[in-house]
């Protein structure tokens, strides 16, 4: 186990070195997080002021579902589909072949009703949990709920690449995602553990410099603020390299365990111990 996650930390490593040659990559989780959080403004701003009039309501509840729903589906559809186009825009950068963003969104076009159906099953799930949540009171409810989200979230780990490939439904892809995950479990998780580690000692490194902003202020107003937004900063850049690396690690290593595909700054040897190859190794 042990030297299976030690194979997977080398294998995030290169995998840094590898994305880092082509910068613009780190363009698909920053409009992703800007569409993002203007999605959370214009949902639950509107909806904020709507729900307040239902909310001593007994009926409340069936207002607040469609909300979440929706909330839900469109986060998911809009965050699927930017990390869709970054992974075809990877894969023709590691092949040598250089498209620009138009052209990835472009090849990300016809997949559009595929990563519908994936936003709503998911959506509905996740507000399934919250529901189960509210039902059941205490820690035993907490526990529950965290416990089925956090299973979740490791099964839908590939259903990206899966959606991608094999043009499933919701329901086959998280199968797909989940039998990949069960195969390969330690080898594969050695260099996620490396992208997260990487991504979170810059976000730490933010959230130190945006702590230190407010004891600045008390010196210097402009000086303090300046620091306070560059820990915002920080912390931003990390969470757009957590999404980069950790999206394309999985990418790498479910193109070589299918096809056999091994891109610059990796081996064959590397990937072997990784993960199991159903084909012959093509370099």
């Amino acid at each position: 186990m042990f030297s299976n996650l030690k194979n997977g930390w080398a294998l995030g490593k290169a995998t840094r070195k590898l994305v880092f040659e082509d910068k613009k990559l780190m363009v698909f989780p920053l409009i992703s997080g800007i569409a993002v959080i203007a999605e959370i403004i214009a949902i639950f701003v509107p909806s904020a002021f709507f729900l307040t009039a239902y909310s001593n309501s007994s009926n409340a509840i069936y207002y607040y579902i469609p909300v979440l729903i929706l909330f839900y589906f469109v986060v998911t559809f809009t965050s699927t589909y930017i990390i869709m186009a970054m992974l075809i825009g990877f894969r023709a950068f590691s092949s040598g072949q250089q498209i620009d963003f138009k052209e990835a969104f472009k090849q990300t076009r016809p997949y559009s009703r595929l990563i519908a159906e994936w936003s709503l099953f998911y959506a509905v799930v996740i507000v399934g949990i919250r529901l189960l949540e509210s039902r059941i009171r205490g820690i035993a409810g907490l526990i529950l709920g965290a416990a089925v989200a956090f299973a979740i979230g490791i099964a839908t780990l590939f259903v990206v690449p899966v959606i991608l490939d094999k043009k499933l439904g919701p329901v086959k892809a998280l199968k797909e995602s989940s039998s990949f995950i069960i195969k390969n479990f330690g080898r594969t998780f050695g260099g996620l553990a490396y992208t997260d580690l990487y991504s979170l000692a810059i976000i730490l490194l933010g959230i130190i410099t945006f702590i230190a902003g407010f004891f600045v202020v008390s010196l210097n107003l402009l000086a303090g603020a300046a620091v306070i937004i560059a820990g915002i900063g920080i912390i931003a850049l990390g969470a757009i390299i957590a999404s980069m690396l950790s999206n394309i690690f999985r990418l790498i290593m479910y193109d070589f365990a299918s096809y056999g595909k091994v891109p610059e700054g990796f081996t064959p040897e590397m990937l072997k111990n990784a993960v199991k190859q159903k084909i012959k190794t093509q370099i």
